[in-house]
C-alpha cells in the first residue's frame, strides 16, 4: 500500500484528503475581519455592514470548500466527484479520461495559485475536474497529478 500525499486508501477506494485544518483557520481569519469591520467602521457609514456581510460569505465559501468529495476507484475504473455539499455526486469514467490541466494563475514573475484538473470527454462535452489548488508554486498541482497518475495506472506525458 502506497503512501500519498493528496488521497487516503480504503480498501481499494482512494479519497483526496481535505484539509480541514486549513479551512477552518481561514473561516476564523474572514470571521475575525469581519467583526473588526463591523465595529471599528462607523454605523452612519453602511460600508462597515456590507464589508462584514462580504468577509462572512468568504468564510462560510472556506467551509463550504472542505465538503469537496473525490475518489478514485481503480478496480470499477471510476471517478465519482462532488464539488461541495450544495451539488450532487457525478460519476466519471476512465474511458472518458482524455489528459490533465494545470492553470497558473501568475502576476509579473510570481505564481499565486495553480489548480489541476482531470479533463473529462462526456458525449462530445468537455468536463473539467478540479483535483487540488495549490498556492505560489505549480508543485502542488504536479504533485497531485503524479499521484493521481499512480492510482489510475496510466503513463504520465
Amino acid at each position: 500500500m502506497s503512501n500519498y500525499k493528496y488521497f487516503t486508501q480504503e480498501g481499494n477506494k482512494f479519497h483526496l484528503k481535505s484539509n480541514m485544518s486549513t479551512a477552518v483557520v481561514r473561516t476564523v481569519v474572514c470571521l475575525v475581519i469581519a467583526a473588526a469591520l463591523y465595529f471599528i467602521i462607523p454605523p452612519e457609514k453602511k460600508i462597515g455592514i456590507w464589508a462584514a456581510l462580504l468577509f462572512l460569505v468568504f468564510g462560510l465559501i472556506n467551509l463550504l470548500k472542505t465538503t469537496k468529495k473525490l475518489t478514485i476507484d481503480p478496480n470499477t475504473k471510476t471517478i465519482t466527484h462532488k464539488n461541495n455539499a450544495l451539488n450532487g455526486e457525478v460519476v466519471y469514467h476512465f474511458n472518458e479520461f482524455e489528459n490533465f490541466y494545470v492553470l497558473s494563475g501568475k502576476y509579473l514573475f510570481i505564481t499565486l495559485d495553480s489548480t489541476a484538473f482531470f479533463i473529462f470527454n462526456q458525449n462530445g462535452n468537455e468536463k473539467r475536474v478540479p483535483i487540488v489548488v495549490g498556492l505560489f508554486s505549480k508543485h502542488p498541482a504536479q504533485s497531485a497529478i503524479n499521484e493521481v497518475t499512480e492510482i489510475m495506472g496510466i503513463e504520465a506525458n
